[in-house]
């Protein structure tokens, strides 16, 4: 089994067990601070893309990635090198490789997650959330929700796992 391969069955599992056990925030000021405070939002089958991924060498210059509906843009210097990079679609996240690469504050990449078809009316605040090795929230990000939740945009320091995350 490929890593991504085995990182998407991770992430598949990680929101299984997530959304079983999750609870929901009490107040909106909890963003992007308290992770127990939100649980993985669970993908509807019409937003299903699962699979889809997309892999490019991104360099100085910046670039782009588009997978499910995803995408992930890199300012110019966020890379001080070509790197091959990997956005694979995973339920309502993608699997961003390779894991673990850091970025300087301010050329951070930018990911948007398109939310389209998901149910997210039954969250008071929704995000984008880091899923570690453990399969559990480890951070909540800093999020710009668009058109009522069907996009969500945020800055991401290191590549990993990152899902939509609501309280």
């Amino acid at each position: 089994m490929s890593k991504l391969t085995l990182r998407s069955a991770l992430f598949a599992a990680a929101a299984g067990i997530l959304i079983t056990i999750g609870g929901c925030a009490e107040s909106p000021a909890l963003a992007a601070r308290d992770t127990a405070e939100y649980r993985i939002v669970p993908a509807a089958p019409s937003a299903a893309r699962a699979g889809d991924a997309a892999s490019a060498t991104i360099g100085a210059e910046g670039g782009a990635l588009q997978a499910g509906g995803h995408k992930l843009v890199f300012p110019a210097g966020a890379l001080s090198q070509p790197t091959r990079i990997t956005l694979q679609a995973a339920g309502t996240g993608v699997v961003v490789q390779p894991h673990g690469l850091v970025f300087a504050a301010g050329r951070e990449p930018v990911l948007t997650l398109d939310n389209t078809g998901v149910a997210v009316q039954g969250f008071r605040t929704l995000a984008i959330g880091y899923i570690n090795e453990a399969g559990a929230i480890a951070e909540v990000l800093p999020t710009e929700v668009l058109g009522g939740g069907s996009k969500l945009r945020a800055r991401l320091q290191h590549f990993s796992i990152y899902t939509a995350v609501g309280g």
